[in-house]
């Protein structure tokens, strides 16, 4: 007898991609790996999206549609993750689409290496057709819970997005089943710390198996100062206060993470319209994590140099990137 297929769940959230949604879905429906449950979560999307999702449904008897009222995508993810039926889940945004074999070879990786999670890299299409590889240099392999903790922690790889990851399903069934942080940005960091917290390991082979869209006006590419700004401060902040609380014991890591999400903030809202004060603010508050990791023999020191810079003269960095930029 042959052994019983794995059933992978396929969290789709969907809102305002009217123009992306067949791609997205039709590049799902045609996986090689045929054992899947796909939800598709519709956030109360004001185009024809709800429409689309109800098509397929009614056309792939593996798709269920869940519609509810806008509550962002957090909210979406986490209504998909209340109805899954598979044994592992991964997550597929609806302006993105996935290669023929993302869910098999990321399910074969699961099943070869007996790691909780694994995830294959991407690529960035942009609007207008190019395609960009993805820069990141995460080490291939498997990765124990520790190394990979260090890895996420100090932003040197797996620090990215839940999606081009596949899961062990039961991180998200249960009492203590993983949700994403409702009402901010960035709440993906705050899913992979608790994952890679409980995980046994993550297995990594850079195949782009996932394509990743850069549109005009997505979340990430905002360019006016929003209520969403600094949403990485606070996420970087709950992260740290739920590895505290659950007993994790590298401070000096944690301390970076604190620090290396005010920097990413600031590097961000350098290209914004935000007030002068917000860097002033921003900055203030970098000094109070700064001198741990000062101290850190892990940290290179052209890394904390900048570090120094951005928490004292933030302006002044500014400018000197604006004068980089200019001779480039």
């Amino acid at each position: 007898m042959m052994p019983q297929q794995q059933v992978v769940s396929v969290v789709i959230p969907v809102y305002g991609v009217e123009r992306y949604l067949e791609r997205c879905v039709r590049s799902v429906t045609e996986q090689d790996h045929d054992c899947l449950d796909i939800v598709l979560v519709d956030d109360g999307s004001p185009d024809a999206c709800p429409q689309i999702c109800d098509e397929w449904a009614a056309r792939d008897s593996r798709i269920r549609v869940i519609h509810k009222e806008n509550g962002g995508l957090a909210s979406a993810r986490n209504a998909g993750l209340d109805v899954i039926a598979g044994d592992m889940v991964t997550f597929v945004d609806s302006d993105d689409y996935v290669e023929p074999n993302y869910v098999s070879e990321l399910l074969r990786w699961h099943e070869q290496s007996g790691a909780d999670v694994t995830m294959c890299s991407c690529t960035h299409n942009l609007d207008d057709g190019s395609v960009i590889a993805d820069a990141k240099s995460t080490p291939e392999g498997i990765m124990g819970r520790e190394e990979a903790m260090v890895q996420f922690l100090y932003h040197l790889s797996l620090a990215g997005p839940v999606w081009g990851k596949m899961f062990d399903a039961r991180f998200f069934k249960g009492e203590r089943g993983i949700r994403f942080h409702e009402g901010l940005n960035s709440e993906d960091y705050y899913v992979l710390t608790q994952v890679f917290l409980r995980m046994n390991a993550i297995f990594v082979q850079m195949k782009p198996l996932y394509h990743y869209s850069i549109r005009q006006g997505s979340i990430a590419h905002m360019k006016s100062f929003n209520a969403h700004s600094c949403d990485e401060i606070r996420i970087a902040d709950l992260c740290c206060d739920y590895l505290i609380e659950y007993g994790y014991h590298n401070r000096s890591a944690m301390d970076y993470f604190r620090l290396q999400g005010r920097a990413d903030v600031l590097f961000n809202i350098f290209q914004s319209d935000a007030n002068p004060e917000v860097y002033r603010r921003i900055a203030r508050d970098m000094r109070r994590h700064l001198l741990p990791v000062l101290r850190d023999r892990r940290v290179p020191i052209p890394k904390k140099a900048k570090f120094l810079l951005l928490s004292f003269m933030p302006r002044r960095y500014r400018a000197l990137q604006c004068m980089v930029g200019a001779r480039s």
